[in-house]
């Protein structure tokens, strides 16, 4: 047998092993999910600041409104990387992340800029990244596969929670986006970013610091989410 049959034969049975393996976090066995929410920014970092307005503040008024929600859906637990207003490192997110062990993750942030009437949500998932050509080493290969399952159910996510969010901001969407993030590369997770509306835009400020309209996008996350694992993370 030829160097290339090998080979294929080879990343065949790493991808057959690698199916086999549960890769969600402890309770995705179960039928139980744990899904880490991160308010970004916070302490000394105030994100986007429009008309006094901060984003480090609306992050930590919407994250506690999703737990809340949450616990009228069976099955679904919500950990926050912060619950009051203090710097949160990179470093420390990912701490959170790894001592969390979610089965997947949202950071939530708030847009700005693109002009006066740029208004709606984007959704972000990490970049993908290829590795080595013609590499035949196992760790490597193996690492490649594991990282490429995570970056697809991060697509996979995203467009539930593009979906979702369609409630909230009717004809909003402004497209799934793929974008490095320090935060969700150091993971292995399914992860996103998600931009929940304009600071800089009169309606999307209006929504974002409204508790029912709060409420209204925390509970279209959870639907998202609810979503994406019901096709099995």
């Amino acid at each position: 047998m030829d160097g290339t049959k090998i080979r294929g034969l080879f990343v065949f049975l790493l991808l057959v092993v690698i199916g086999l393996v549960p890769v969600g976090g402890a309770g995705a066995q179960q039928g139980r999910y744990t899904v880490l929410i991160d308010p970004a920014h916070g302490g000394e970092d105030p994100g986007v600041v429009s008309d006094r307005i901060r984003e480090k503040d609306l992050t930590l008024n919407l994250a506690p409104l999703i737990r809340q929600e949450a616990k009228k859906t069976p099955g679904l637990q919500i950990q926050l990387t912060r619950s009051e207003d203090r710097t949160v490192t990179t470093a420390d997110r990912i701490k959170s992340a790894l001592a969390a062990k979610p089965d997947c993750l949202i950071s939530l942030h708030i847009n700005a800029g693109f002009g006066k009437k740029a208004a709606g949500y984007e959704v972000y998932f990490p970049g993908f990244r290829q590795g080595s050509p013609g590499s035949v080493e196992t760790a490597p290969i193996i690492k490649d596969m594991e990282r490429n399952k995570h970056l697809n159910d991060s697509v996979r996510l995203a467009q539930r929670i593009q979906a979702s969010l369609e409630s909230v901001f009717p004809r909003m969407g402004r497209g799934l986006r793929e974008a490095p993030n320090p935060f969700l590369e150091g993971l292995n997770i399914p992860g996103l970013v998600v931009e929940v509306g304009f600071a800089t835009h009169p309606e999307d400020r209006k929504k974002l610091t409204g508790e029912e309209a709060q409420r209204a996008v925390a509970r279209a996350l959870l639907k998202g989410l609810q979503g994406y694992f019901e096709k099995g993370p």
